[in-house]
């Protein structure tokens, strides 16, 4: 019996190390969600990717798709070209790297108001049905942006943008295609 009772009695030592590396562990947690602004959702729920295709996976014929669609939906539309080039490189700044999770509102709501502005500007130029389509999705997004503070949003505007700069632009820096837009649905 006086047996047990020692097995059971972990003692102050014992006690001691537990805190100490229970401590530990929370604070590099803390430390290591900080440093690269991470949350919990991000890291259990992660990104819905299930739909985005690697760059390396595009097969022949998605290729020659993309092709088709920079040669002609790209060079008849340079003034959206250039508006969804700069609207991307908008969005790569303030999301990428986990800016997502530390949004400025007020600058993502300015910058919601000039991509409708920009969208009612353009949009009597194009005669490209995808392409509209495409554009009508971003203003709704954007207008709900305006509407309602959320990041999912705003990264499904940066998703959009990366897209349509791949489809209009041989935008080259990517590793993968979200396949969000009507104008990049064929790729495979």
């Amino acid at each position: 019996m006086d047996k047990e009772k020692r097995k059971s009695k972990m003692g102050w030592f014992g006690w001691t190390m537990v805190s100490v590396v229970t401590v530990t562990i929370i604070a590099s947690g803390l430390f290591f969600f900080n440093v690269f602004q991470l949350d919990l959702e991000t890291v259990f729920d992660g990104e819905d990717t299930s739909d985005a295709i690697d760059e390396n996976d595009i097969t022949d014929k998605g290729k020659e798709e993309l092709e088709k669609v920079r040669s002609t939906v790209g060079q008849e539309n340079t003034k959206v070209g250039q508006f969804v080039s700069t609207t991307h490189e908008f969005y790569n700044k303030t999301t990428g790297y986990g800016g997502i999770n530390n949004l400025d509102w007020e600058e993502q709501k300015d910058q919601s108001q000039q991509v409708i502005n920009s969208i009612e500007e353009l949009t009597p130029e194009i005669t490209d049905e995808r392409l509209l389509a495409d554009l009508e999705s971003i203003r709704s997004l954007a207008q709900s942006t305006l509407e309602e503070e959320n990041s999912k949003d705003v990264r499904n505007l940066h998703r959009y943008f990366h897209d349509l700069d791949i489809a209009l632009n041989d935008y080259t820096s990517y590793d993968r295609m979200w396949k969000v837009t009507e104008s990049l649905k064929n790729i495979e």
